[in-house]
């Protein structure tokens, strides 16, 4: 436990360190209050047991005299509200504390959670292809919110309530050693013999919770991401019984974590009354039952319990919520670790944009995905002027796609080089180049947001340049759809544009690209799932910026492509042709018979 503490304090920044510093004054200034407060019942009590002490105790009699109040009464009153008070500003500082403790582990469980996010969000092409998106949300969502209400927070409290453990138990054994080494080493073995008995319980439920978040979050994407399939065939039975045993296996593993927390507080409430009766009858027979002489220590031992055996089950509890929590650290330690290495990125670089002003060329590119030992792509060299259409085609497998993100700057090739007008791409000014580019894919992702939202896309709402939108809308041919619409281009489209065609939200899709004035529109299969119509449409809105931007389009129906300036042929990662339509069609028997297909 140490070590994982140790680990996750150095995941702090130095900022969130010196605040964690800061608070430890609190958290002894609180100590030491609650220590105080415990302490000014000792007089008040003195006096309700023996008023005579105020003429025969020197120290309370010369408290008496300077106070200048003439009635024993009045003055024992006063000293009643002045404990009062003591024991209100006690609470109050008590009461700051917690809360700055609370905030604290709030936020910093918030700002690891933002780290993931921005750490995840910024890898690449390739990590995103390969991974789950399931996973890489319970991490930011729920494996943070776990270390930081289970492993921060219990974490903060317990330190301040160890702090004060520590202070009550030092002032009982100045007051009385014997009773403090006694109580103390009676509660604590308890509470060691009792946690020794859960421990093995509380990790494996721990795990058990973490397992099962991630259940439950692929278990709702899968569901929710091919619901048209799920009602289709029928399935949804399946989905909901699997879901059930997960939210089945959860609730238990909670639920006895949270029994476990709770067990030893009543088991220490039945011995600890037990052990103050016990102290009772001591002081009873050691005073010959003088009330005068019994009541201040027998207040102190019972104040003292009080405030003693909450802060000893809190530092039970929290140990035990930290330990059954621990799971969700360790599953996020390595990208935690990974998160606050600072290393110049894409996203950190060069912005602007890097204009094409002759051509783009691919030379001599070969790349291999990691565990395959087949190129994907090998030594494709292309070249592609300025301002022209090219397509690119070839038979399903034949690397189009990977070709694709190459251009686009989403993988890096292990050989060869992407260059525009001689300039090669690399990490310093790969994002002026994407910043230059238009991506259009076969299923354009639209958010629940409105028309204007999904073409602006990212863009927060109060910041969207409208002109532009409305620029992008008509060069995109969406208008009419537009005007449809009362709402016009606040008009929400729905989740995944459920509410528009596969036409119009491949047109949207154009207008996200136009709205970024991108000088490079790329195409890949962007109107393989329309029909003729849709597609004519799209079609039209493509070709309307020939010779005003540079052109990809990646198909795999040929009549997409056939007034393209020039198309390459690509079969088994490797470009075995090049030319115009009419010279494929002329020379190239499998370009010719992927014309028969479409």
């Amino acid at each position: 436990m140490l070590n994982i503490i140790k680990q996750l304090f150095s995941l702090l920044s130095p900022s969130q360190r010196k605040r964690f510093y800061l608070l430890q004054f609190l958290v002894i200034l609180m100590a030491f209050m609650e220590i105080v407060g415990v302490a000014s019942i000792i007089p008040f009590m003195s006096l309700v047991g023996d008023m005579s002490l105020l003429q025969q105790d020197p120290f309370y009699s010369h408290a008496y005299q300077v106070s200048g109040i003439k009635s024993e009464s009045e003055f024992v009153f006063l000293l009643g509200v002045g404990v009062v008070i003591i024991l209100f500003i006690s609470a109050s500082v008590s009461i700051f504390t917690s809360w700055k403790l609370s905030m604290f582990g709030t936020q910093v469980g918030s700002e690891l959670s933002t780290r993931l996010y921005n750490h995840f969000l910024k890898q690449n092409w390739l990590f995103h292809a390969s991974g789950n998106t399931a996973i890489i949300t319970k991490k930011i969502v729920t494996e943070t919110n776990r270390v930081s209400g289970g492993v921060i927070l219990p974490l903060m409290q317990m330190n301040a309530r160890i702090v004060f453990a520590l202070f009550m138990i030092i002032s009982i054994f100045i007051y009385n050693p014997k009773v403090a080494i006694v109580g103390t080493t009676f509660i604590a073995s308890l509470y060691f013999i009792l946690f020794s008995m859960v421990k093995s319980r509380i990790e494996r439920d721990g795990k058990a919770i973490s397992t099962t978040f991630a259940k439950r979050f692929l278990l709702v994407n899968e569901a929710f991401g091919g619901i048209k399939d799920v009602l289709l065939l029928g399935r949804a039975k399946g989905f909901i019984k699997s879901f059930n045993q997960s939210s089945k296996k959860l609730a238990y593993s909670q639920g006895m974590i949270t029994t476990l927390a709770q067990v030893p507080r009543f088991f220490i409430e039945v011995l600890a009354f037990s052990l103050m009766i016990a102290v009772t009858l001591y002081l009873f027979s050691s005073y010959d039952g003088n009330l005068g002489m019994i009541l201040p220590t027998l207040s102190l031992y019972a104040l003292a319990a009080f405030k003693l055996l909450p802060a000893l089950h809190n530092i039970y509890a929290n140990f035990t919520t930290m330990k059954s929590n621990i799971a969700a650290f360790q599953s996020i330690k390595n990208d935690l670790d990974a998160s606050i290495i600072t290393e110049t990125s894409a996203f950190e670089a060069e912005s602007g944009r890097l204009h094409i002003k002759q051509q783009i060329s691919l030379e001599d590119i070969t790349f291999t995905y990691p565990g395959q030992t087949k190129s994907t792509l090998k030594e494709v060299s292309i070249k592609i002027p300025v301002n022209s259409v090219v397509g690119i085609v070839g038979p399903s497998g034949s690397g189009k796609s990977t070709l694709i993100n190459i251009i686009l700057g989403l993988i890096n090739p292990q050989i060869g080089e992407l260059k525009v007008d001689g300039v090669v791409i690399n990490n310093k000014n790969l994002r002026s180049w994407q910043n230059t580019i238009g991506f259009v894919a076969q299923n354009i992702f639209l958010s629940d947001r409105s028309i204007a939202e999904n073409v602006a896309f990212g863009i927060s709402k109060n910041k969207i340049d409208l002109n532009r939108v409305d620029h992008a809308i008509k060069l995109s041919h969406l208008t009419n759809l537009v005007q449809s619409y009362e709402t016009g281009i606040y008009t929400e489209v729905g989740e995944r544009g459920v509410q528009l065609s596969g036409g119009q939200s491949q047109r949207i899709g154009i207008a996200r690209a136009l709205y970024n004035k991108a000088e490079l529109l790329v195409f890949d299969e962007a109107t393989s799932s329309l029909d003729g119509i849709s597609e004519k449409k799209v079609m039209e809105a493509i070709h309307e910026f020939g010779g005003k931007k540079t052109i990809i389009m990646v198909a795999h129906r040929i009549k997409t492509v056939q007034n393209c300036d020039q198309i390459f042929y690509i079969d088994e990662g490797q470009v075995t042709d090049h030319g115009t339509y009419k010279e494929l069609i002329d020379r190239n028997e499998d370009f010719r018979n992927m014309t028969k297909q479409a």
